[in-house]
């Protein structure tokens, strides 16, 4: 891991009462009282994937707070699903190769912007984006993702659509809908499972780089 705009240290009561993040972070069931919270006044840039999921549980960090902007060279991750993991407060704008999601907070108070996909999938998370939401697709499953200015052409959803975003996201039924028809014949191959299984096999393609959802 490896940090320029280096971040900061502290306790999550001393965060709590410094930062007032409460005021934009839903907090959730978990008891944070031993974790700590990492704070960038500055702009923050991050070599190499971050996965928010080992930040909380291998790191004992809940949450990364970002005055400035944020730029990641390698994915924003979360391979939580239903659990918990760090959230991300970036107050300015945020960019990252792919972006995908499952139970953790990332709220952005600027534009994000990725390379690849932005794949939100879990009940337990939410994606918040002040300004536009620039990427090659927007794919949510059951998350509460809300885009404040525009959203990428190809923007799907599965399941749950907060009301805000119902003219900017385009239902599906299936994954079988925004797959390609090559990837659709891998990744859903019904002898090898469904549910979980196949999220996980979509995700761990798009972080490989490969185009899989169709145009």
């Amino acid at each position: 891991m490896i940090e320029t705009g280096s971040y900061e240290l502290l306790s999550f009561e001393e965060a709590l009462g410094r930062l007032r993040f409460d005021r934009e972070i839903s907090l959730g069931l978990v008891d944070l009282s031993s974790f700590r919270i990492a704070y960038c006044a500055r702009d923050f840039v991050h070599i190499g994937d971050m996965e928010l999921h080992q930040w909380m549980w291998r790191d004992k960090i809940a949450g990364l707070v970002v005055d400035g902007d944020m730029s990641i060279h390698g994915d924003l991750m979360d391979d939580s699903f239903d659990g918990a993991a760090a959230f991300v407060l970036a107050r300015g704008n945020l960019r990252a190769r792919a972006v995908t999601l499952g139970g953790a907070e990332v709220v952005v108070r600027g534009d994000m912007r990725a390379e690849g996909p932005v794949f939100n999938n879990s009940s337990a998370g939410r994606c918040e984006i002040g300004g536009s939401l620039y990427a090659s697709h927007l794919v949510t499953d059951d998350h509460a993702t809300v885009v404040a200015g525009r959203a990428p052409t190809h923007s799907f959803a599965l399941g749950y659509v907060d009301p805000t975003m119902s003219e900017k996201l385009r239902p599906v039924n299936s994954y079988l809908d925004i797959l390609t028809p090559e990837a659709a014949a891998e990744l859903l191959d019904a002898r090898r499972g469904a549910g979980p299984k196949v999220v996980v096999r979509i995700l761990t393609a798009i972080r490989a780089g490969r185009s899989v959802l169709r145009d």
